[in-house]
């Protein structure tokens, strides 16, 4: 398999065991038009857990190549996809998660018998309603650090949503 390849199960990976832990709902579509992977938020009515509705759709990318300062991860996306991340979807957000992951290989996935670990961090932003570029290749996208994509930020996107789409 490709690194490529191998880039992109881990990325998916990542997601899915962040999503896991958030306790959300997570799928990818049959066809890919632009969108990786979907979130759903889960209810609890008494004693049992239902499908709620929201959701929020991703396009997950991952890269070696990252540039971080302090306050940024800087990522080049393809302006097809900034063009799909900056419209809004029909009924639910769409945010762009980025997986950086080490220069080596050999230290994307580390495991012993206590830890399963993936190297690095995913960033995630959400474009909508960013400008038109004039680029024909790539934008170069800056993502604040603080944007990682962690159980707690999934709770919240989906929280965004909900309140967004109303009663």
């Amino acid at each position: 398999m490709t690194e490529s390849h191998q880039q992109e199960g881990l990325s998916r990976t990542h997601v899915r065991a962040v999503a896991a832990r958030a306790g959300v709902i997570c799928s990818e579509p049959e066809q890919d038009y632009g969108i990786d992977m979907c979130l759903r938020s889960v209810r609890r009515r008494g004693r049992r857990f239902f499908d709620a509705g929201g959701q929020v759709d991703l396009q997950v990318k991952s890269t070696t190549r990252a540039s971080l300062s302090d306050t940024h991860v800087r990522f080049d996306l393809k302006v097809k996809n900034y063009d799909d991340l900056r419209e809004a979807g029909d009924n639910c957000s769409r945010i762009l998660v980025v997986v950086v992951l080490p220069d080596d290989p050999g230290q994307w996935l580390v495991q012993s018998e206590e830890e399963l670990l993936l190297r690095h961090c995913a960033y995630w932003i959400n474009l909508e309603g960013y400008p038109p570029t004039t680029s024909t290749t790539t934008v170069r996208i800056p993502i604040p650090r603080e944007n990682i994509f962690s159980v707690e930020a999934v709770k919240g996107i989906l929280a965004q949503t909900r309140q967004r789409r109303g009663p």
